[in-house]
């Protein structure tokens, strides 16, 4: 993501959601990035999205501010208060966070849980291999001490 947006990230946080998601936490980037971006006319939110167990992509949702849902074509036939627009405008960007941070925290447990599954596939893989070997091995030491006894017996 950093390598392909470089030029067009205004704001990023690491170490988010590390346990787990919380409204809270969206909540406070939320407060971040409207204190940073006043005079952006819609925030882009970049995030990881949830297709399956072993595949996820990079997706993208734009948030519009204040201004530019007071100019939408439609909003007018709502009768809405500037002030309510804008708690609404905060609100939507708390919530979008909020959701694109499930959405990467789901895509991220997957990835963990399926790199864990292969992990103990192939542990399980390797540990059968090496018993076989050493099997082999148990077996050739046997089979060589028994040629020896017998070839000892005869020559006596």
């Amino acid at each position: 993501m950093a390598r392909e947006y470089r030029n067009n990230i205004a704001i990023s946080y690491e170490g988010v959601a590390k346990v787990s998601p919380t409204w809270n936490e969206s909540a406070m980037l939320a407060d971040g990035i409207l204190k940073n971006i006043e005079k952006a006319d819609s925030v882009n939110v970049l995030y990881n999205k949830f297709k399956s167990v072993i595949a996820y992509e990079l997706s993208s949702v734009v948030v519009s501010n204040a201004e530019a849902l007071a100019a939408a074509p439609n909003i007018a036939s709502y009768e809405v208060e500037e002030e309510v627009l804008k708690n609404y405008a905060e609100f939507a960007l708390a919530n979008t966070l909020y959701w694109a941070i499930a959405e990467g925290y789901a895509s991220e447990m997957a990835a963990r849980r399926t790199a864990m599954e292969n992990a103990t596939k192939n542990a399980g893989d390797m540990i059968s291999k090496l018993t076989l070997t050493f099997n082999r091995q148990r077996q050739a030491v046997i089979t060589n001490e028994l040629c020896d006894i017998i070839t000892g017996a005869s020559a006596l």
